[in-house]
């Protein structure tokens, strides 16, 4: 019977075994209660089947934790996974999770997770490495099981870690070492509130896991930082963006934060096209106003012409007082540097309409600039310490174009012929004249810009009311002391608003700077723009128009002549 009833069985054994060979898991044999050989052949099979689906369910669940980590999530989010759906393989009721730091010498609490309550070892706890157990863990690359906790504290009372976690509730614990690919990376320990919970079972269980467990982390574990690292980048290039921004267009913080090397010190020659702003006639009002009022000028002012700078690409390099130092060129170079400089000097004078409009409103008095720009070599790059620095520009061109900008008049854009040149054929140009400007040693050519395509100036001048009766003035030169001085006598015979016509014998070359004294001693500076209609005189530009000037002026012309400035 017993040979009969063994035959019965092994059919439906071929068929579990068969059924497994396919894998199908969780299949059950008959055992028939026997102790004989077949009945143990089923026994053996039916471990088989345990065994098998276990272990599937450990791939399962160490695959299911790889893929959303290949779909980018961090490392705790991974933790978090893992520590909800592990039970399938570990009892616990606590993981924590520690990275070797500091090249391997320290163990850093990472993250914890526990259902019995307030942590007590968390983020943040560190020891050494060396001269603890964990030490000996990473050589033999073995989990270690302790499973009466209690007693072990006993045995180590300085050991902090596990006076914390049994603090906490934790009675056993499995500790396991993480390495991915070869190297060592940290560990990851599950706890029980249950003394003897953990058995060799669950030692192999991990050993069969622990290589791809470890990658998973080690990578979560880059992902986060990097992930960091960004979100430290993005503050960083916030602020970066919110303070240079200030000064330079959106474009050219972006191509500064992708440059590693673009906030070195150090410079580079480049050629650049300098644009340089002065408010005419600022210090005198200035002086005359309270200091609040002369910082809301300013802010008004600055802030319009800034926003202008900044539409057309320009950099601010700086405020000197009233004054704009502005430049195309650098940081970044582009073919239209020059054009789209005299665009901007353009459109920085239309928007003085605006500027004007709202320095009424606000009973501020109306102001003029006059702008001078250049093209040429500079050494560009951020100058300072590694402490303090700041992005700027030195050369000979710098000081060209404020000499340029000295010559001007309110409301005047002036460029060298450099600057006409590269900008192209666009440029609608006014008078042209050559000057000796202080500290260069060829005489300039410039030329006043009147537009650029289709947006035009008005010529900087003012229509003469000739006057009844000349008045006698004293003419001087000033200003150059690589000129000779002149001194004549000279004849009022026509003013305007912020200019007038003086007959006078001495010769005067446009742009020089005259002194004109008039009856009563009143002294007034202006600027020759030239030659006076056919007379044998020169028409000239007021400077620093006192206001008792400005009366005289409006007296013996019958018209009112505001103060004024170059």
């Amino acid at each position: 019977m017993a040979t009969r009833g063994s035959d019965d069985r092994i059919p439906r054994y071929i068929e579990a075994a068969e059924a497994l060979r396919d894998g199908q898991l969780g299949v059950r044999v008959p055992e028939a209660g026997s102790t004989d050989q077949i009945a143990r052949l089923g026994a053996a099979l039916n471990d088989l089947s345990c065994s098998l689906e276990r272990r599937w369910r450990e791939a399962a669940e160490v695959d299911a934790i790889a893929a959303r980590i290949n779909a980018g999530l961090l490392l705790d989010d991974v933790l978090e996974d893992f520590f909800r759906e592990a039970r399938e393989i570990f009892p616990y009721d606590r993981i924590g999770f520690s990275l070797l730091e500091d090249d391997g010498t320290v163990v850093r609490a990472r993250w914890a997770k526990s259902d019995l309550g307030e942590l007590r070892l968390g983020r943040g706890f560190a020891a050494r490495l060396s001269g603890s157990s964990l030490k000996s863990i990473l050589e033999t690359g073995r989990p270690r099981v302790l499973n009466d906790l209690a007693a072990y504290l006993e045995s180590k009372p300085s050991s902090e870690s596990t006076r914390l976690v049994v603090e906490e509730g934790v009675r056993s614990s499995l500790t396991c070492p993480l390495v991915a690919n070869g190297v060592p990376v940290g560990f990851i320990f599950f706890s029980s509130r249950h003394p003897g919970t953990y058995r060799d079972a669950h030692v192999e269980a991990y050993q069969r896991i622990a290589g791809q467990l470890s990658v998973i982390v080690e990578k979560g574990r880059l992902i986060s930082e990097l992930s960091e690292q960004k979100a430290a980048l993005e503050i960083r290039n916030r602020f970066i963006t919110r303070v240079f921004g200030r000064y330079v267009s959106d474009a050219v913080v972006e191509r500064l934060l992708e440059t590693p090397d673009g906030l070195r010190l150090g410079g580079e020659r480049r050629t650049v096209t300098v644009v340089m702003t002065d408010l005419r006639g600022f210090t005198p009002v200035a002086e005359s106003l309270p200091p609040e009022r002369v910082v809301a000028l300013l802010n008004l002012y600055l802030g319009t012409m800034s926003e202008v700078v900044l539409e057309h690409g320009g950099t601010i390099d700086e405020f000197i007082g009233d004054a704009i130092l502005a430049l195309f060129g650098a940081p970044m170079t582009r073919e239209d540097d020059a054009r789209r400089a005299l665009e901007c000097a353009v459109a920085m004078q239309q928007a003085m309409e605006r500027v004007n409009a709202r320095f009424r409103e606000l009973s501020l008095p109306v102001m003029e600039m006059g702008i001078g720009v250049h093209t040429g070599e500079v050494v560009a790059g951020n100058i300072g310490s590694e402490r303090r620095a700041k992005y700027g520009v030195v050369g000979a061109a710098i000081n060209l174009a404020s000499r340029i900008q000295g010559f001007t008049l309110g409301g005047q854009i002036l460029a060298s012929e450099e600057t006409v040149l590269a900008a192209g054929p666009h440029v609608a140009a006014g008078t042209r004249f050559r000057v000796k400007a202080k500290g260069v040693r060829d005489p300039v050519s410039i030329v006043e810009v009147l537009g650029v395509g289709p947006n035009r100036l008005a010529p900087a001048s003012d229509p003469l009311t000739p006057l009844d009766s000349p008045v006698e003035v004293e003419v001087e030169r000033v200003g150059e002391e690589e000129l000779p001085p002149q001194r004549a006598a000279g004849l009022l015979r026509a003013v305007g608003r912020w200019e007038a016509a003086v007959e006078t014998g001495a010769s005067f070359a446009p742009r020089d700077e005259i002194r004109l004294t008039l009856p009563g001693g009143l002294e007034v500076r202006a600027r020759v723009l030239g030659r006076a209609g056919r007379g044998a005189g020169v028409r000239i530009r007021f400077g620093d128009l006192p206001e008792e000037a400005a009366r005289l002026l409006g007296m013996v012309s019958g018209r009112a002549v505001p103060p004024a400035g170059f």
